[in-house]
């Protein structure tokens, strides 16, 4: 993939939502297609890609970029960020064989512009318009290349599988998951066993949702 992509990725290492994530996408998922080589990677959903370091950070470091973002007012509890997921698929592209879809929520639209136009050095107007047309909100979950006809045949076993990890956190808490994410700057032009972010920012204003029909 080239360039360098913004990730929003949980906010804790040892919160119940990202603990499951990271035992589908390192485990789970992984032993119902044995034979595909294994790929771990860190659970995130891309708010954009292709940034090019000499035209961003290049001349500064990783995190003096990212701090400087110029960001849309979010507030916790009233102005948020909502990432839902919605729907479980199973897609053809490589990096998008096991997929949970997310809601495309007006503030993740107003993020995912807003980085976009930073990131790639675009009018606000091409960075809207990539918003509402373009951008597919997801949040995948297995890497391979597999037929999709054969990914296809599994859905139910997974969807099974998310039941069991999110069923009793989706009862507890009425569909939020989780509160708070971090915005990461991540090379993506490297190896995936070398996506690794290189600069981080808070965002307390994320909700991680499911959307009922999932479960």
């Amino acid at each position: 993939m080239p360039g360098s992509s913004l990730w929003l990725v949980a906010r804790k290492d040892d919160e119940p939502f990202n603990k499951s994530l990271k035992e589908l996408i390192g485990s789970t998922l992984p032993s119902d297609f044995p034979h595909a080589p294994k790929r771990n990677f860190i659970p995130h959903v891309t708010i954009t890609s292709d940034i090019d370091p000499s035209k961003t950070y290049g001349s500064s470091s990783p995190q003096e970029w990212l701090d400087g973002l110029s960001l849309p007012e979010f507030k916790k509890e009233s102005n948020e960020v909502n990432v839902e997921l919605e729907q479980l698929e199973a897609g053809e592209p490589f990096f998008k064989k096991v997929t949970l879809r997310a809601a495309k929520d007006a503030n993740l639209l107003k993020l995912a512009a807003a980085c976009r136009q930073q990131g790639l050095v675009l009018s606000e107007g091409d960075a809207q318009g990539w918003a509402e047309h373009e951008y597919l909100p997801h949040l995948s979950l297995f890497y391979g290349d597999i037929p999709q006809s054969e990914v296809q045949k599994k859905i139910g076993l997974i969807e099974l599988q998310l039941g069991f990890e999110f069923g009793s956190l989706f009862d507890c808490c009425g569909g939020t998951l989780a509160m708070g994410a971090k915005l990461v700057l991540v090379d993506t032009s490297q190896s995936l066993e070398d996506w690794t972010p290189l600069a981080e920012r808070d965002c307390p204003w994320v909700m991680w949702k499911m959307a009922k029909g999932l479960l």
